[in-house]
């Protein structure tokens, strides 16, 4: 992948790239309101540890100017690319399913605006989680439980 590439997948959110001594250090400037520390300790401990650092240089009343860095190599390059991606789609996750929520919420607000209460009491709202795969890879049905091939104890 072209260094062009590597640097349009951080967006908006690309401040600067640079070596320092053995260090690669990448600079984004976040959203002050985006966990970063705890998504990146989540995903980084090794054996050996934290593979990927991060220095918190500057912050404004919107954002954060942060520092990731890492042992300037092609693995650990990789892997801070990797661990930078992570922190940035899990934020932006929390972002829509925040959107998402608020637009629901208005919906359900306008539905109760707009009905009486005998026909609110009659709302059943259903969640059922689609799965597309079951562990062994197939397909799963929408039954949470199958009925079983052996038989119960027999009573007296």
């Amino acid at each position: 992948m072209s260094l062009y590439s590597e640097i349009s997948q951080f967006k908006k959110l690309f401040h600067g790239i640079r070596i320092h001594e053995d260090f690669i250090i990448i600079d984004l400037k976040l959203p002050l309101s985006w966990e970063d520390k705890k998504i990146l300790q989540q995903k980084t401990n090794t054996q050996e540890g934290n593979v990927v650092q991060m220095k918190i240089n500057s912050s404004d009343k919107n954002s954060k100017l942060i520092s990731f860095y890492s042992l300037f190599d092609e693995k650990n390059t990789n892997i801070l690319v990797e661990e930078i991606k992570k922190v940035i789609k899990w934020n932006t996750d929390v972002e829509e399913k925040n959107e998402l929520l608020n637009k629901k919420m208005m919906e359900l607000q306008k539905v109760f605006h707009e009905n009486n209460l005998e026909s609110l009491r009659e709302i059943n709202i259903n969640f059922y989680p689609q799965f597309k795969k079951d562990l062994d890879g197939g397909k799963t049905d929408n039954e949470l439980v199958q009925q079983g091939n052996t038989k119960g104890p027999v009573t007296d």
